[in-house]
């Protein structure tokens, strides 16, 4: 069942219990309240029945013995119904064995069994009441007792006809009825129209999701209000956002990792390829000292290559997989060790090195913040092939200590500053297999600083030059 159906239903359904019990308990009010009404009128009458009757029998009785007692009930009776000519109460006169004295029309009202409960409830103070149905037709029964002078209670009967209470109360619950399903039937029709147009939302989300479930992921849902159903439609939306950068960070990772695995079996083939055909020439050829060494020597080289990227993978396995030791190091002290290590081959290079570093402390691991700052350094040496200058600058910065290493080199690509720290990417390939590079230490650069939970950027301009920024959070002392 739909939800919208759902909604009418349990509607209705509650209406329909609220109102309908509500209904008939206000109607069996109005009926109880008439009704005692009616038994009210029904006991003054039978009161006003036995004034009546005990005036005329003063009047109408000859004689005050039980020999003369029926004669005389019948003829105060007698006299008493015709006094009351226009009225239309009927009444009736038992003695106590039961037996009938009088009746002012003729019928049976009570069965024998119901008048001697009646009676069997009537004494000379008290008053009973049954009520009659016979078909359509309701009598209100109400009997109470007279005391005659010899000591004798006589039963007087009167009947009072309720057969209208009862008509009215049934028209009425036939009125609230085709009322009460009039209005269900309009309450059912706006309940649904209002069901639809609220849960509009909700067949719109429906719609984006099966549409972002089809693989468009750009699509969202519309966000109209600030109620449950906009806060549900603005979680989807997030999630929807979720999952489009998640699935492009897979998609990504998925380049990457094919990038990866081209880039890594082509920097194997292309060394293999040569050692393999110095060494067949070396085994099946008959070759002079020197080219024997020179093929030898180009075995080594390139056998050495490969060792050092067996080394750096491993490196950057290790990186990913295990924890950093950090601790305390002074950063001038860092900066004169990098100086050290760098002079020769910069001034080899034919390039200036200019260092401006605050004073202080950053908590990191040296060897491993020694690696990424000279491989930074190293890659701005090898941007300059026709000399330069190369800075080394380190200062506080909010939150955190940065080290900046920036050249006057050829700088690179807008393009390619996404890719730089991608295993193997190289941005000049050949220069970079010139100089011994194979692509992997902006990597292993990245993954040192992620580690210690800091930001490694990067900011160029085509002949102008590069500077890298390597950000460490807090947890420095000064």
């Amino acid at each position: 069942m739909k939800f919208s159906w759902k909604i009418c239903v349990s509607v209705l359904a509650f209406t329909l219990l609220v109102t309908g019990i509500g209904g008939y308990a206000l109607l069996s009010a109005l009926f109880q309240s008439s009704w005692q009404r009616e038994v009210k009128n029904a006991a003054e009458e039978n009161r006003m029945l036995q004034y009546s009757f005990a005036a005329y029998w003063s009047t109408t009785a000859r004689e005050r013995n039980s020999g003369y007692l029926e004669t005389d009930v019948r003829r105060a009776a007698q006299a008493m119904k015709e006094g009351m000519t226009g009225t239309e109460l009927s009444f009736r006169i038992y003695s106590q064995d039961g037996t009938e004295l009088y009746a002012s029309e003729s019928g049976e009202l009570l069965g024998e069994d119901d008048r001697q409960r009646l009676h069997g409830a009537v004494s000379e103070d008290t008053s009973g009441r049954i009520l009659v149905r016979s078909g359509e037709s309701y009598e209100l029964v109400t009997a109470s007792g007279i005391l005659m002078e010899d000591g004798t209670v006589l039963c007087l009967e009167s009947g009072r006809d309720v057969t209208a209470l009862f008509a009215d109360r049934e028209n009425q619950y036939a009125i609230y009825r085709r009322w009460m399903a009039g209005l269900l039937l309009l309450e059912g029709l706006g309940c649904y129209l209002i069901a639809v147009w609220l849960l509009r939302p909700l067949r719109r989300l429906s719609r984006a999701a099966r549409r972002l479930a089809g693989g468009s992921l750009e699509v969202r849902a519309r966000v109209e209000t600030e109620d449950e159903v906009g806060q549900l439609a603005a979680d989807f939306n997030h999630m929807a956002d979720s999952l489009e950068r998640q699935f492009k960070e897979l998609e990504d990772a998925a380049r990457r990792q094919e990038d990866f695995i081209g880039s890594f079996a082509h920097e194997l083939k292309t060394p293999l390829t040569s050692m393999i055909g110095y060494a067949d020439m070396l085994r099946t050829r008959e070759m002079s000292q020197e080219e024997r060494f020179e093929a030898a020597n180009y075995i080594f080289r390139e056998g050495k290559r490969l060792e050092a990227l067996a080394f750096k993978l491993l490196d950057l396995m290790v990186l990913r997989h295990g924890e950093l030791q950090k601790r305390p190091v002074s950063v001038r002290w860092l900066a004169e060790e990098l100086q050290g290590v760098m002079r020769p081959s910069l001034e080899q290079a034919g390039i200036r090195l200019k260092v401006i570093m605050e004073d202080g402390q950053a908590l990191l691991e040296p060897d491993l913040m020694k690696t990424v700052l000279l491989n930074l350094m190293d890659n701005g040496r090898k941007a300059m092939e026709q000399g330069g200058l190369l800075y080394l600058l380190g200062r506080r910065e909010a939150d955190g200590f940065a080290f900046y290493v920036r050249d006057t080199g050829k700088g690179i690509p807008e393009k390619e500053l996404s890719r730089i720290t991608e295993a193997f990417y190289m941005v000049d390939k050949s220069r970079a297999r010139r100089q011994g590079g194979a692509g992997l230490g902006l990597s292993i650069c990245a993954e040192i600083v992620k580690q210690h939970g800091g930001k490694l950027s990067f900011q160029s301009m085509e002949g102008k030059g590069t500077y890298a920024r390597v950000w460490l959070p807090d947890g420095q002392e000064e």
